[in-house]
């Protein structure tokens, strides 16, 4: 339960993008226009939108997911994950970093992809090992300010995921 604390905040977030969460609160962005670019996001490579959660999905013919949520309403976030097929190891740590990847650059910007990709082939990030025993790098999206947004890459046992926020 402790490794889902995190990530439950994050999806609390990017709920509150999808319309229902944006009936229970005033939000800073237009969740119409969130929930447009999402349905236009997931009709994209043949996707479809779950429209409870606002989040695109993909079903790969290997088997594996793809899934990108993005929204907010006081600080915008993305997340992209790419589970894998069931019962599928997990691939080396750096075969999963470049498929996470191509799956941002193909699922939701490439711009995205190869900034982040650079961030963490730059290796300035903290790592940590999760209850679970999945490890989690995160790292600064503007190192060295005062104040910076964060990324968070996590490499598990059933899927690789990475999370933004974004100014």
């Amino acid at each position: 339960m402790k490794r889902l604390a995190p990530w439950l905040l994050c999806a609390g977030v990017l709920l509150s993008a999808s319309p229902a969460g944006a009936q229970d609160s005033d939000c800073d962005f237009d969740q119409a226009y969130f929930a447009k670019r999402m349905q236009q996001v997931a009709a994209r490579h043949g996707g479809r939108l779950d429209a409870a959660t606002g989040t695109a999905i993909w079903k790969l013919r290997n088997g594996e997911t793809v899934t990108v949520a993005s929204g907010g309403c006081v600080h915008y976030g993305t997340t992209v994950s790419l589970v894998y097929a069931p019962g599928a190891p997990a691939p080396s740590r750096e075969v999963a970093i470049e498929r996470l990847f191509a799956a941002v650059s193909k699922y939701w910007q490439p711009a995205a992809a190869r900034r982040l990709q650079a961030l963490v082939q730059a290796g300035v990030y903290a790592t940590k090992t999760l209850d679970d025993g999945s490890i989690e790098l995160v790292g600064s999206l503007e190192p060295g300010e005062s104040f910076s947004f964060e990324y968070r890459l996590v490499l598990g046992k059933h899927e690789v995921r990475i999370s933004w926020e974004e100014a």
